[in-house]
């Protein structure tokens, strides 16, 4: 899905997580309305550090403005559970 390719160019990890060397999975719930707006973005999993999970939300947050729905789905609610893996070994 384009929404899940846009989110990728737009992770950053946090100089704050990098500096101490903290790592995780955030795993994310985004529900796509039938509107095509977000109807809600929420942590299902924390990567158990705070500053992970606020930008694992803003990534997702960010692509999905930017997203295009495709017309098959639109009319439709999408849930979609994303997991954003912060890695040292990636940067």
């Amino acid at each position: 899905m384009e929404l899940i390719e846009l989110a990728r160019r737009y992770k950053r990890y946090p100089r704050m997580a990098q500096d101490n060397n903290w790592t995780g999975t955030s795993s994310v719930r985004l529900v796509i309305g039938a509107d095509g707006g977000i109807e809600s973005l929420a942590m299902r999993t924390s990567s158990g550090y705070a500053v992970l999970d606020q930008e694992a939300l803003a990534m997702l947050r960010t692509a999905k403005s930017k997203a295009t729905i495709p017309s098959a789905l639109r009319g439709k609610t999408i849930t979609l559970d994303v997991p954003v893996i912060f890695s040292l070994k990636d940067e």
